[in-house]
């Protein structure tokens, strides 16, 4: 019965795993992709389902006096769905910018504060040489004036990026490989656990 919580675990966490990649592909393919404030709510919506099903799967009817342990595995499992949608995001720009990336010579036309709800600190605007507006990247030391090589999706699905076109990311697709081998093994775990305490419930009357 033990075994059988553990294996039932680890579909469980696979499907997890493609549901947060499938939501990063999805709004890879929007021009606007995370910096949408619809897109955030609804990848926090589906997302939070994903996980409230995964509890209800994994439900392990434990007592009052559940095992602190497995409370902490809870959330670990919820902080690799998280990390796993970070790094995904990560290996599909690089990936995208690295097949049909375009490098381009810019120039900081102004400094400005962050626009999006979820940017901090100061971006510097660019353009290219012949004024076209590309984007503004994080601002650094950067200043009014400085000429910078700069990465463009000619797609315009992501923004631009500092720098000449990324290397292909394989070590992002491992790293990928081993945060849902661990989240597997952690949910495995849950499932152990699960069916250990409900061994040890009493009959139910009929």
């Amino acid at each position: 019965m033990r075994f059988s919580w553990a294996a039932l675990a680890v579909p469980a966490s696979a499907m997890l795993t493609a549901t947060a990649f499938g939501l990063v592909y999805g709004a890879s393919l929007t021009p606007v992709g995370w910096r949408n404030t619809f897109v955030m709510g609804f990848v926090g919506m589906v997302l939070g389902g994903g996980l409230i099903g995964l509890a209800f799967v994994l439900y392990d009817f434990r007592t009052e006096n559940a095992e602190e342990s497995v409370h902490v595995q809870e959330i670990a499992v919820a902080i690799c769905v998280a990390v796993t949608m970070f790094v995904g995001w990560i290996v599909l720009k690089d990936h995208a910018l690295h097949e049909r990336g375009r490098p381009v010579r810019a120039v900081v036309t102004a400094l400005q504060a962050g626009a999006g709800p979820f940017d901090a600190g100061t971006e510097a605007v660019l353009a290219d040489a012949s004024h076209h507006p590309l984007g503004a990247i994080g601002a650094g030391n950067l200043a009014v004036g400085d000429h910078i090589t700069v990465t463009i999706d000619p797609r315009g699905r992501y923004g631009v990026s500092a720098g000449p076109p990324p290397a292909d990311p394989e070590w992002l697709w491992t790293l990928s490989a081993l945060i849902a081998l661990v989240q597997a093994l952690l949910t495995a775990s849950i499932g152990f656990s699960a069916a250990r305490a409900r061994e040890h419930w009493p009959p139910r009357a009929r």
